[in-house]
């Protein structure tokens, strides 16, 4: 039996007596590694902490609090955990931090469409500066399934900034129901929640008034996109109201009653601005004139009065809101509003991380929303019409 026992493995052993007996068997089975054994896991914090010899905490002290460890022990603990292979589990560190050190950026529309519109690049330009500045990460988020308020559902992120939503919206109900730190970017004023962006009534006011002074009858409106509010239907942003608003104002005080003034929403890419601009310049009669709410709207206004060997502004003028720095290529540069995206976005960051480093129990204060200045640049765009 001897010569067969080392024959045979103790696995075998087990299941013959297990086959011989024909009872039940219960036995307790501890596996014995060796310690020394090279592992193919993931490294963790208890791997890193044995191999430099400190505690976990000093681990984590590492590479979320160095300066309360000295200088050596730090780089010890960075070197080995380089040598391990060893990276911090941002679920796990954002749990036990509390904080995630990224905030969200809540687009109005799907990031597919938004991107088209070259504004929004410079709100991003501007947020990006400051959150690189306090080191925050940005997650950018979009409506799912067309809904405005699902993208919040599940965002993981210490506080939000949010795009064009309307003062009704129920994303505002939302981030407070969750107890999350927000700051709208033309979204209106009120004592409710923090918004940075400029007065649009105000305006949309001087820009149409400079349309309507230089005798345009016939003037088209450039409309922006409503937001995306659920799946059967879109809700208007508080900025199209204020600014329609501006422009039905400006033509009562400054018109008469035989100017006309037509409505036409229009996207925010140089396509749908195209497409736009041919259906309305194909008009008998034409607009003399064109209000764009957004700068690229009217980069298809200026291609085809070129296709159609025509000019601007004795042929068509053309007002606009942002004043974007590609719309500076522009021959003759376009009248417009201008709203540096750029100072717009890194103000309204500059507020929500005001917010989150509030102490919890500050008193509650009303909102104080941030106003900013804008300026009307009448850069020869406009002229009285030719007809």
């Amino acid at each position: 039996m001897e010569g067969l026992g080392a024959s045979f493995s103790a696995g075998v052993w087990w299941y013959l007596i297990l086959i011989l007996s024909n009872k039940p068997l219960c036995f307790f089975y501890k596996p014995i590694y060796n310690t020394n054994m090279k592992r193919t896991g993931r490294p963790t914090i208890k791997d890193l902490a044995q191999r430099a010899g400190v505690s976990k905490t000093a681990v984590s002290f590492a590479f979320n609090a160095p300066e309360r460890l000295s200088k050596e022990t730090c780089t010890k603990i960075l070197t080995i955990a380089q040598e391990l292979g060893y990276v911090p589990d941002p679920m796990a560190r954002g749990l036990a931090r509390k904080k995630t050190q990224c905030i969200g950026i809540l687009l109005p529309q799907s990031i597919a469409f938004i991107f088209q519109n070259p504004y929004i690049t410079e709100l991003l330009r501007g947020i990006g500066e400051e959150c690189e500045k306090e080191k925050f990460s940005i997650l950018v988020l979009s409506p799912l399934e067309g809904i405005f308020t699902h993208a919040l559902y599940n965002a993981v992120v210490d506080g939000v900034i949010i795009l064009g939503a309307a003062s009704d919206s129920d994303v505002h109900t939302l981030c407070r129901q969750r107890g999350l730190p927000y700051v709208t970017i033309d979204a209106g004023f009120s004592t409710d929640c923090v918004n940075v962006g400029i007065d649009d009534e105000k305006a949309a006011y001087e820009l149409a008034k400079l349309l309507v002074q230089a005798g345009h009858k016939k003037i088209c409106v450039c409309t922006l996109q409503p937001l995306s509010k659920n799946l059967e239907s879109s809700g208007s942003s508080e900025t199209i109201r204020n600014r329609c608003k501006g422009i039905d104002r400006a033509v009562k005080e400054w018109g008469g009653e035989d100017i006309e003034v037509e409505y036409h929403e229009v996207g925010t890419s140089y396509e749908s601005s195209l497409v736009a601009a041919r259906r309305l310049l194909s008009q008998n009669p034409a607009p003399t004139a064109v209000l764009c709410m957004a700068d690229v709207q009217a980069y298809g206004f200026y291609r085809v009065i070129q296709e159609q060997g025509r000019s601007i502004p004795k042929d068509l003028s053309i007002a606009t809101f942002d004043n974007l720095p590609q719309s500076q290529l522009l021959h003759p540069k376009p009248s417009t509003v201008d709203q540096p995206g750029f100072q717009k976005g890194l103000r309204a960051a500059v507020e929500l991380f005001k917010l989150l480093s509030d102490q919890k129990d500050a008193p509650k204060q009303a909102a104080q929303s941030v106003v900013l200045d804008f300026q009307i640049l009448n850069t020869g765009s406009i002229a009285p019409p030719s007809v």
